[in-house]
């Protein structure tokens, strides 16, 4: 486990497509409408330093500055202590503060964990300070492929480049980006998360770049966009291939020479971003299909990452689905139940096709529609086709009470190791080849 101190974050919604979140540490913290503001709201009821943060001892303090005041459970403050999970509101924005090292609007689940590889990375090591926080790499599994990625999750956050994250949807992009920015020397500035495929595309200009006062039809104030709110800091714009084919250019412009232009307007503005770009689709048959800038995709994939689905890493599902347990119990305000031999295969054998995403939803549904403190195979009966004969019940009813006891053995243990097959054998006290002869035998199927 990697040591840690949990950091405070700020995050709140500037739009239907458009997320900023900023990491709180020593330093105060400015919110306002003000370029020189370190969180940056975009409306003309906030005022131009609106409030701030600021950090007294392991206490974190929010301090009222403005002439429209911010809220706190509905009443104006003047100064107030921040506990984690509290909610706070200036102008028409909901910021959230939490202690924990994870953002309440992250819709990506964790994926990946423990075990560090950070001793095998000291020139990444000197560049962090042993107080930062690792939280968001707080990935749950232990596959060569997820070892793979985060140590090039760390690689890479040193350099400055942009990085194309690609994976199917609910594998985790999102929380790649995350560590990435986490881990480079612009994690005290604001991460923005731009979901392209949100935005309607007769806004997404206006989003991403910003616009003047009478440009368009609404447009009755001046407004900033992503880039500008992102100033010093990184940008995430997630589902990049939806980006419509007319703002590729703009974009390209943007990373080439590092400024923008408000929709409307004809000031050049210097930025300062690093970006980071996902992708659930093909982007190279995209470029064949005239659907997405050549130009614009060898300038953002200089460096490319790719998050496993979870099929491929299904000795991860079981510690990823006991994570998830214990956090829907929690939630759901109930003691955390078992998950039995046969739901522990169904589980394991599933080919979830929303990925972690879909995982964290089923193990969610199962502990609030079930009164047992032990999950079945009927908990999770929805996963199963609609058209299947095979009832929850009948999974496995093949084997013998005796053989059904030692697959169940079988898969308690390898969850155990972790899926080093050498240590189950030897806890099992069976040869190694006769591990092997009863995975095939049982249909169990592992990456290692």
């Amino acid at each position: 486990m990697i040591p840690a101190e949990n950091p405070a974050i700020l995050s709140v919604s500037i739009s239907n497509g458009m997320t900023v979140e900023i990491r709180l540490g020593l330093k105060e913290v400015r919110i306002g409408r003000s370029k020189e503001a370190d969180l940056l709201l975009p409306d003309p009821s906030v005022s131009r330093l609106h409030a701030r943060i600021f950090r007294v001892g392991d206490q974190y303090f929010l301090s009222d500055n403005s002439k429209n005041g911010t809220l706190v459970d509905g009443k104006r403050i003047s100064q107030v202590q921040l506990e984690g999970g509290v909610s706070f509101s200036i102008g028409p924005y909901q910021i959230h503060f939490s202690r924990d090292g994870k953002s309440p609007s992250a819709p990506e689940p964790p994926t990946v964990v423990s075990g560090s590889p950070v001793d095998a990375l000291p020139r990444i090591e000197k560049k962090i300070s042993p107080k930062t926080s690792y939280s968001t790499l707080d990935m749950i599994g232990n596959s060569t492929v997820i070892k793979d990625l985060i140590s090039n999750i760390y690689k890479v956050a040193g350099s400055d480049f942009p990085v194309l994250i690609e994976g199917e949807t609910g594998s985790g992009k999102e929380l790649a980006s995350r560590g990435i920015h986490e881990y480079s020397y612009r994690k005290d500035s604001p991460l923005v998360i731009v979901n392209c495929g949100a935005i309607s595309p007769e806004l997404i200009e206006s989003e991403l770049f910003g616009h003047e006062k009478g440009a368009f039809t609404g447009a009755t104030t001046q407004r900033r966009g992503a880039f500008e709110i992102a100033h010093g800091g990184t940008i995430f714009l997630d589902e990049i291939g939806e980006l419509p084919y007319r703002l590729q250019p703009k974009l390209l412009r943007a990373l080439e020479q590092k400024e923008i232009k408000r929709v409307g307007g004809n000031e050049s503005i210097l930025v300062d971003v690093r970006i980071l770009a996902a992708t659930n689709r093909n982007l190279t048959k995209e470029l064949s299909e005239k659907r997405f800038r050549d130009d614009l995709y060898f300038r953002i994939s200089t460096i490319t990452l790719t998050v496993p689905p979870l099929r491929d890493r299904r000795e991860d599902i079981l510690p990823i689905a006991t994570h998830f347990l214990a956090d829907a119990a929690s939630r759901a305000n109930r003691a955390v139940p078992e998950l039995s031999g046969p739901a522990v295969e169904l589980l394991s054998s599933y080919d979830w096709p929303g990925n972690v995403r879909e995982l964290r939803n089923a193990i969610q549904r199962a502990v609030v529609m079930s009164d047992s403190p032990s999950l079945t195979p009927r908990d999770f009966s929805f996963l199963l086709p609609a058209h299947s004969d095979a009832s929850p019940e009948v999974i496995g009813q093949s084997l013998s009470r005796w053989e059904q006891s030692e697959k169940t053995n079988i898969l308690s243990e390898l969850s155990r190791q972790k899926g080093n097959k050498t240590r189950t054998a030897r806890e099992l006290g069976i040869a190694k080849s006769t591990l092997f002869e009863k995975l095939k035998k049982y249909g169990i199927r592992t990456m290692q």
